[in-house]
């Protein structure tokens, strides 16, 4: 309906100039014309060779008449002769529109006066023939305008359905998608056109979608199954306790339950820090001396004396970005080098162009190709770290790759040296503020 009205618009003023433009044309040339009759009768009166029956023109809508300095009529047209003047004598040659002379049954007329000496040379064109060709232009513009538009209503109903048809198609589908429809997609039209390409990315959002539900069916799985195994320990040491009715064995159950409060609020922080990094959490940027993150790792990792520290010449590189979480990179890499490392953990810091690069090396028996992705999953622990004595939460490396890409940097873990243990290793920009 709109497209339409548009074009009804678009035609109706196209006509309006069209006819507008036809009469300007047709007026021009008729004073094109008036104006060469009235030099040839100047001429012919400055020459004293006029007659008193002035010669015909081409044209019969013309008519001319001479005046003398009285008004009296000296000399006419054939078509005019005995009729009074015209118009009355003037001085000028302005060309105007007149109606009513006494010939050319109520056409309107061009006229022009020009005055030779004390006479006066009258030449008179008729609009009759414009009129009426800008009349039939504008009858036939009328007439075809309802056809056109019909023609063009009906062509872009057929052409914008037929070309609509497949985003009504994508539109339905879209509306039966169910939030459990992990794998729906839209249909492909067979057209390569954009259509096609809108499909096709709506296809990728969907599959992208239905990924990032998967997750998070996942993730809020493992996490209830996470924070039930602290609920029941706590709800089997009140049991005990409250069946034995004991001091020391409330003493015993208040240890326990600490513990495992302490786990769970861990887990719990971890769970909130991850969704933090998920909404994309504005991160502070301040200035980080790296160096002296990796000497804090590694006196917090010799206090522990479990294993033994090495450190290479750190150089002094700059990154910017939140301290706090850097340090919380860190101190997972460590705490994860150690639970896995044989005798010793090793830490350096390099620069690699515009990059800084953190590395922590265990001798341990290291990570398997095939997992070296599945590690940094949330809660996954390879089988030679699930006893939860030695294993973690499972979200350590998780929450570290998350932190290292909000500052714009990557962590991947790669082989040892001579295929032993593993190396873990912190790419971040450097600030050359």
């Amino acid at each position: 309906m709109y497209a339409t009205a548009a074009v009804a618009i678009v035609l109706a003023l196209a006509g309006l100039a069209l006819v507008a433009l036809l009469r300007t044309t047709l007026t021009t040339g008729i004073d094109a014309s008036v104006r060469t009759r009235a030099d040839e009768i100047a001429a012919l009166v400055q020459a004293g060779t006029l007659a008193t029956v002035v010669p015909a023109a081409q044209d019969e809508g013309s008519v001319v008449q001479v005046l003398d300095g009285t008004g009296a009529v000296i000399a006419a047209s054939g078509n005019i002769q005995g009729e009074p003047a015209l118009v009355a004598p003037s001085v000028g040659g302005a060309l105007h529109t007149a109606a009513g002379l006494p010939i050319g049954a109520g056409d309107r007329f061009r006229v022009l006066t020009t005055q030779v000496g004390t006479d006066t040379v009258i030449v008179a064109q008729s609009l009759g023939p414009a009129d009426r060709a800008v009349t039939s232009a504008g009858t036939l513009l009328v007439e075809v305008l309802p056809v056109v538009l019909a023609l063009v209503a009906l062509i872009t109903w057929l052409g914008v359905g037929r070309a609509l048809a497949p985003l009504e198609q994508i539109r339905r589908r879209t509306a039966t998608i169910g939030a459990g429809e992990v794998t729906a997609q839209v249909p492909l039209p067979r057209t390569r056109d954009e259509v096609y390409r809108l499909a096709q990315t709506m296809n990728a959002m969907l599959e992208r979608i239905g990924e990032a539900s998967a997750r998070q069916r996942r993730f809020v799985a493992d996490a209830s199954h996470e924070l039930r195994s602290p609920l029941a320990t706590m709800q089997a040491v009140l049991e005990v306790a409250q069946g034995r009715d004991e001091l020391a064995m409330w003493t015993v159950a208040g240890t326990e339950l600490q513990a495992e409060q302490v786990r769970m609020r861990r887990l719990v922080e971890d769970l909130l820090l991850l969704a933090r990094l998920d909404g994309n959490a504005p991160v502070v940027r301040n200035e980080v001396d790296l160096d002296d993150l990796v000497h804090e790792a590694a006196d917090a990792l010799r206090r522990t004396g479990t294993v033994q520290v090495a450190v290479d010449p750190l150089p002094a590189l700059r990154v910017r970005g939140d301290r706090a979480q850097l340090a919380r990179v860190l101190q997972n890499l460590t705490d994860n080098a150690q639970r896995h490392a044989t005798s010793t953990v090793h830490l350096a810091l390099l620069r690699r162009g515009d990059r800084a690069v953190v590395q922590v090396r265990d001798d341990g028996p290291g990570v398997a190709p095939v997992d070296r992705e599945r590690i940094f999953e949330r809660f996954t622990r390879l089988d030679e770290a699930r006893a939860r004595d030695r294993g973690g939460s499972g979200l350590g490396l998780a929450i570290s790759r998350e932190i290292a890409r909000s500052h714009g940097g990557s962590l991947q873990v790669l082989d040892g040296e001579a295929g032993t243990g593993a190396v873990f290793e912190v790419d971040l920009p450097l600030w050359n503020g």
